[in-house]
């Protein structure tokens, strides 16, 4: 599995994932997770040059 690290993440966006994490009752770290696949699994594959 990949390791992905944020840095300068603005306070408030900080903020804002701590409580929504502590809303669902996961870490900060699983919080971004879900919402990275929630909106990454919407985006269709990326297509390779020349196919389509």
């Amino acid at each position: 599995m990949a390791a992905l690290t944020n840095r300068n993440v603005d306070e408030a966006i900080k903020q804002s994932l701590r409580i929504r994490a502590a809303q669902h009752g996961v870490s900060m770290e699983e919080e971004a997770r879900r919402i990275l696949r929630e909106a990454l699994v919407q985006v269709s594959p990326p297509q390779a040059p020349g196919s389509g």
